[in-house]
């Protein structure tokens, strides 16, 4: 069932395309394509046809792309859409694009927003204030505003709703200090219990599964790269440095 998932994609976008079995492909045709994409693809280790006409399997070790006859578009192993003369993955491109949507979606009040007098970089963060890394990285914040970054913070409670941890986060939300709340939290301190009709836990929780969160922290940058896991100050700062002096996905 994973692998139909994964090669759906593929037949949707060709669906032009004639299927047709390998016995019934022009294997004259079929050669010529291959040998040019062995030529343009050297260091392929190899280079096939596949049952769908004009789309060709190239293999880089353990990495499987597949590509048109030109060698030029193509679809990387996980279903994603490349140009492979170029190495962009543009259903990444268009991820984030979705994923920038969603952070200009958060208003003021819907985030916990923990900034620095001058910030560089604005970065959306899914936590859980159970997750190990999570409370490094907010016992790290000082050094994270040194260097220009802030953070606003969304929630994603992973044990799902209907759990302490679930109950936790709304009861911040709810605090009438709620970055002092989320700090004492994420201290191991007790967070008194409190009940209000905010909606932003279970928002934040179904927006973080739209865009297939599996763990936190998870750091969506400005440019909608979504960075996962914890990274140190320092190389956080340099990564989003690098990605500001690349030209933004679109």
């Amino acid at each position: 069932m994973k692998s139909l998932r994964l090669i759906a994609p593929a037949l949707l976008l060709l669906a032009p395309l004639a299927l047709h079995s390998a016995d019934g492909a022009d294997a004259s045709d079929a050669s010529v394509d291959i040998a040019g994409l062995k030529e343009k693809y050297a260091h392929a280790d190899e280079v096939r046809a596949t049952p769908i006409e004009g789309l060709y399997e190239l293999r880089f070790g353990y990495r499987l792309a597949y590509v048109d006859a030109e060698g030029r578009f193509g679809f990387l192993g996980s279903g994603d859409l490349e140009d492979v003369s170029t190495g962009e993955n543009l259903s990444e491109r268009r991820r984030a694009a979705a994923r920038r949507e969603l952070m200009a979606s958060l208003d003021d009040w819907d985030t916990l927003d923990f900034m620095p007098d001058e910030t560089a970089h604005e970065l959306l963060v899914f936590t859980d204030i159970d997750c190990g890394y999570c409370r490094r990285m907010h016992q790290q914040m000082a050094e994270y505003h040194q260097l220009g970054i802030g953070v606003r913070y969304a929630a994603f409670p992973r044990s799902g709703p209907n759990t302490d941890t679930w109950a936790a986060m709304q009861s911040i939300w709810c605090s009438g200090n709620r970055l002092e709340a989320l700090t004492r939290a994420k201290a191991g301190g007790f967070v008194p219990e409190r009940q209000c009709d905010s909606p932003s836990v279970a928002r934040h929780y179904e927006l973080g599964r739209e865009i297939g969160l599996g763990g936190t922290p998870a750091i969506l940058a400005p440019d909608g790269r979504l960075i996962p896991g914890y990274i140190p100050p320092a190389r956080l700062a340099a990564m989003l440095s690098e990605g500001e002096a690349s030209e933004p996905p679109k």
